[in-house]
């Protein structure tokens, strides 16, 4: 069993992410599918009960939006994965060209870097076609 929870700007290819490596094998929560967070929960629920491999293909920027994802995956034995997905800003605006400079802004911000200290079993950076481990303590030198 397998939660994977995606993170990044809107524009910066996380539903690419999701098409190009768990299409096949995870359902897709997203609040662009869903539109309400009571269907959301309930979609959820049904994948944690059903034993269900998921993917929360939202932009989850802090800690509190990404817990009420990962605290139940654990709670009912998944593991629980990470991918920050980055892009340059001009890019994602690019983009979703009805996107409006506030909301790169707002998302900014209000960003927090995932941490193995939230719940994740592995935590993943994609840029571009690049997937790395996510490093999660800054560099000695």
């Amino acid at each position: 069993m397998e939660a994977v929870i995606l993170c990044g700007v809107q524009g910066s290819g996380k539903t690419t992410l999701y098409r190009d490596r768990f299409l096949e094998t995870h359902a897709r929560i997203s609040m662009d599918l869903l539109r309400t967070r009571h269907r959301e929960a309930a979609f959820l629920r049904t994948c944690l009960e059903t034993r269900m491999r998921f993917v929360v293909d939202n932009t989850n920027p802090t800690v509190a939006e990404r817990a009420r994802y990962v605290l139940p995956a654990r709670e009912a034995g998944f593991k629980v994965i990470g991918y920050l997905v980055e892009v340059d800003p001009a890019l994602a605006a690019a983009r979703r060209e009805a996107l409006p400079p506030a909301a790169l802004r707002d998302f900014a911000r209000r960003f927090v870097r995932p941490t193995p200290e939230e719940g994740f079993d592995e935590l993943w950076h994609v840029s571009g076609s690049r997937i790395e481990p996510l490093l999660t303590t800054p560099p000695l030198f």
